[in-house]
């Protein structure tokens, strides 16, 4: 008997909960449907000619790049820089010892001596036999040989000569200066090494001719020509720096198939060896959907703009592509033509009920 009484109670209760259901139900239904559109600014999609851009990383580095070396063999006395020191042409860097050199000079320096006395003598001959060859006294053997001799004498004192200028210029190698107004790089030699002939010592760049080198890819290389403009953006600065393409290397390397190209940039104090960046090729122009930054909306992460279609804005999502301060290139999701809304509040949601009541 209770479990009959209680049955009709819980089935009213159920009809009940239902009936209010179906209520609340009805009212949202009638709130959604009252709801009245929302006035927006509305703009038509077009087109516009976009400059088709290539973009390749690269380094700033130095066009003078120079290996110093010693001309002769000696160590090393004194290396009076280091790593990253600024130097100015002329300055010392390197002192080797002289002692071999100072040996070579002084040998030189005798053997062109008597190489002088030999020539005196054999003038002296030269005049007398001519003299006793004159009166008969002597034969003319004699007087062609004493002029042979002087001949041979006087080649002998050239070439004493030569040997004593080369070892007085050997003497200036053993302090090596700096070239060029630059920075060290590197060293390869510390003081107590032994230099030798063409070994590297230390390696400086000359930083007033500085570089953006790149590397292109061979499909690329075709539409670059010396002279052509474009910009270098670099990392370390905040606008990007107009350059110039001043050479084309026309060999590629075999293993990347690049070819280097070297731009030149403007000096500025804030540049150095090193500073990695992009070079901004123009390569030509298409045409492209570019709609404002004020179009655009992001919706659960996702940027794209609210298109009107029959009343309705509904989200679009859009793949870009370029961007620029103002505007952005649309490479997929939207079409020439479309109604899109302009400034839209963040609160329009997908689907809502809009009235464009004026059009950009």
């Amino acid at each position: 008997m209770l479990n009959q009484g209680r049955l009709p109670a819980a089935i009213i209760l159920l009809f009940s909960l239902a009936g209010l259901t179906g209520c609340s139900d009805g009212q949202g239904d009638a709130v959604t449907a009252g709801a009245s559109p929302r006035s927006v600014t509305g703009q038509r999609v077009q087109n516009a000619t976009v400059e088709q851009v290539y973009r390749v990383p690269g380094t700033v580095t130095a066009d003078d790049r120079i290996q110093l070396s010693s001309r002769i063999t000696g160590f090393i006395q004194k290396v009076t820089v280091r790593e990253g020191d600024t130097v100015r042409k002329g300055n010392l860097l390197v002192e080797i010892d002289s002692a071999d050199v100072d040996g070579a000079i002084r040998t030189s320096a005798a053997a062109l001596e008597s190489a002088k006395t030999d020539l005196e003598d054999a003038q002296r001959d030269v005049a007398k036999f001519s003299e006793l060859a004159q009166q008969g006294s002597i034969p003319a053997d004699t007087l062609r040989k004493s002029k042979v001799r002087h001949d041979l004498a006087r080649s002998q004192l050239a070439e004493a000569e030569a040997a004593h200028e080369t070892a007085l210029s050997n003497l200036r190698y053993t302090s090596i200066r700096s070239p060029v107004d630059g920075v060290v790089i590197m060293l390869h030699k510390q003081s107590g090494d032994l230099a030798t002939t063409g070994a590297p010592i230390l390696l400086i760049e000359s930083q007033s001719s500085l570089v953006f080198q790149t590397f292109v890819a061979e499909k690329r290389v075709a539409a670059i020509s010396i002279g052509q403009k474009l910009e270098v953006e670099l990392d370390a600065l905040d606008k990007p720096l107009n350059g110039e393409v001043l050479r084309v290397v026309p060999s590629g390397d075999p293993v990347t198939r690049r070819f280097e190209v070297k731009i030149s940039i403007p000096d500025t104090l804030s540049l150095l060896p090193g500073m990695f960046g992009r070079a901004r090729f123009v390569t030509g122009g298409v045409d492209r959907v570019v709609v404002s930054r004020s179009l655009l909306v992001e919706r659960g992460g996702l940027r794209g703009v609210m298109v009107v279609d029959n009343g309705q804005a509904n989200f679009r999502w859009l793949r870009l592509g370029q961007e620029w301060p103002a505007q952005v290139e649309v490479i997929a999701g939207l079409e020439v033509g479309e109604l899109v809304v302009v400034d839209p509040p963040a609160d329009l949601y997908d689907g809502a009920a809009v009235v464009v009541s004026a059009r950009d």
